[in-house]
C-alpha cells in the first residue's frame, strides 16, 4: 500500500473513531467506604472493562474504556468513600484507593427517564487485603491480556483527549445528573397502592372490619404525609372503596413515571398469636415471570430506537437488576423504621412472586403493616394513632430512599 494511501487511511481510521467515541461528561463518587460507587457519566456507552491492580500507586481501579474523550466542560466530582484520588489518562481512568475494595457490581445503562446520559457505575465494597490481593494478581494478568491485543482505535484516543485533559474543567454542566433548581426540580413521583378493594375485602379483622378499608385509611394518612413534603408527587391507585385489577394498579404506577411503588396490606394467619409487619420484594420466582408479563401488558422499556436485539437485551435485563436492587434497598430501609411503629415478624424483609411487584423499571415492595388475626395489631391498625405511626414510618424509609438516591445522583 502506497505511503500516501496509508496515511489517508489511518486518517479515516482516527476520525470515524473519534466520532465514536464516548464523550465524559462527568466523575461523580459516593459512598463510606464499606459501600462506594463510581459513576461516570458519558453521552454514548462506554463500553470497556474496569481492573484492580497493587504497585507503585498503591491500590487502584483501572477503568479502560475502548475510546473515550471529554467533554468540552466536564465536572469532576471530590474523590471519597475509599477512593483517595483518580487521573483521566489517554487511554484510562485509573482510580487509587486508601483501603481494599472489591467490584462487586458493574452496570452499562442508557438514558431512561429523567437520565438523558449513559451511566457507567462501579458499586465497590470493602474486602480483607489477602482477598483484595488475591483478586489483584487475577486482573493483572487479564489486563496484560487486553494490553498486548490489537487496539486499531488507540490512536483516536490520545488525538481525542491529549488536547482536552491539558485544560481543567472549569465547572459542572448545567442540569448534569439533576433536575432544575429551586422550585422546578422534578419531585419524586412515589405512588401507593392500598390492597383490595370493592368485591375484595381482604383478610377480616379479629375485633371487625376489612383489610381493604383498613389499610386505605392507612394510604391516606401517607399520602397526606407525603403531599405536604415539596420532594414528593404521590398518587393512589384507588382513594375508595372500589376493586382495580393488578395489572392495572403496575400499569397506572408507571403511567405516572413512578419512582417507587408501595403496596400496602395487612396480614392473616391461622394462629392469633402471630403479629408484625413484614416488607416484601420480588422473588427468584417471581423474577422469571417478568419479561413474559410485560410483554403481555406492553410494558415496554425505555431503550433507544435502532438498537439492536441482541444489545437491547442485555439492556433490559441491567435495567431490571437496578430495579430490583433499589427495591430491596428501600425495603432495608423500610424494616428499621417499621419497628419503631409496631412488632415485625422474623426474617421481616421476604421475597415472594407477587403481581404488583412485577414491573421491570418500577423499584416495588409490598408492605404487611401486621396481622388483623392478632388482637394487638387489629387494635393498632384500626387506631387513628396506630395508621399514623404505620403511615409516619413509611414515610421516614421514603425519605431516607430518596435522600441516599439524590445523594448518588448530586455526586455526579
Amino acid at each position: 500500500m502506497p505511503i500516501v494511501r496509508m496515511i489517508i487511511v489511518m486518517a479515516c481510521m482516527v476520525w470515524l473513531s473519534v466520532e465514536m467515541s464516548a464523550q465524559i461528561q462527568s466523575v461523580g463518587i459516593a459512598g463510606d467506604g464499606e459501600i462506594t460507587r463510581i459513576t461516570v457519566i458519558s453521552d454514548a456507552a462506554l463500553n470497556g472493562d474496569a481492573f484492580l491492580g497493587e504497585g507503585d500507586r498503591g491500590r487502584t481501579i483501572q477503568l479502560v474504556p475502548e475510546v473515550y474523550q471529554l467533554g468540552s466542560d466536564p465536572y469532576f466530582g471530590e474523590p471519597t468513600g475509599g477512593v483517595s484520588a483518580y487521573v483521566l489518562d489517554l487511554d484510562r481512568i485509573t482510580f487509587e484507593l486508601d483501603r481494599p475494595m472489591m467490584i462487586v457490581r458493574k452496570l452499562v445503562l442508557p438514558p431512561t427517564g429523567r437520565e438523558t446520559r449513559y451511566r457507567y457505575i462501579l458499586d465497590l465494597a470493602r474486602v480483607s487485603e489477602a482477598r483484595y490481593s488475591h483478586a489483584a494478581a487475577s486482573d493483572t494478568r487479564r489486563m496484560a491480556r487486553v494490553e498486548t491485543a490489537p487496539k486499531p482505535v488507540e490512536i483516536a484516543a490520545i488525538a481525542a483527549v491529549t488536547q482536552v485533559v491539558a485544560s481543567p474543567p472549569t465547572s459542572k454542566p448545567p442540569n448534569l445528573g439533576q433536575g432544575p433548581i429551586g422550585d422546578a426540580r422534578p419531585r419524586h413521583v412515589v405512588v401507593i397502592d392500598p390492597g383490595h378493594g370493592g368485591r375484595d375485602p381482604g383478610a377480616l379483622a379479629v375485633s371487625g372490619g376489612e383489610e381493604a378499608d383498613i389499610v386505605l385509611k392507612t394510604a391516606l394518612v401517607l399520602r397526606d404525609a407525603l403531599a405536604r413534603d415539596s420532594r414528593y408527587d404521590v398518587r393512589l391507585t384507588r382513594e375508595t372503596d372500589v376493586y382495580i385489577e393488578h395489572e392495572d394498579r403496575v400499569s397506572m404506577a408507571r403511567n405516572w413515571g413512578a419512582d417507587l411503588f408501595i403496596s400496602l396490606h395487612a396480614d392473616a394467619a391461622g394462629n392469633a398469636g402471630v403479629s408484625g409487619a413484614t416488607v416484601y420484594t420480588i422473588s427468584t420466582r417471581g423474577e422469571r415471570r417478568i419479561e413474559g408479563t410485560a410483554d403481555k401488558y406492553g410494558w415496554e422499556l425505555p431503550i433507544e430506537d435502532g438498537t439492536s436485539d441482541d444489545v437491547s437485551g442485555i439492556l433490559e435485563d441491567l435495567i431490571m437488576r437496578e430495579t430490583k436492587s433499589n427495591s430491596e434497598i428501600f425495603a432495608e430501609f423500610a424494616v428499621p423504621e417499621l419497628a419503631e411503629a409496631g412488632p415485625l415478624v422474623r426474617n421481616t424483609h421476604r421475597q415472594k412472586n407477587l403481581f404488583v411487584l412485577l414491573a421491570p423499571d418500577v423499584p416495588a415492595v409490598l408492605i404487611e403493616i401486621g396481622f388483623l388475626t392478632n388482637r394487638s395489631d387489629a387494635r393498632r391498625l384500626k387506631s387513628k394513632r396506630g395508621r399514623r405511626k404505620s403511615a409516619d414510618a413509611i414515610k421516614r424509609a421514603i425519605d431516607t430512599y430518596f435522600d441516599r438516591q439524590d445523594f448518588l445522583l448530586a455526586s455526579n
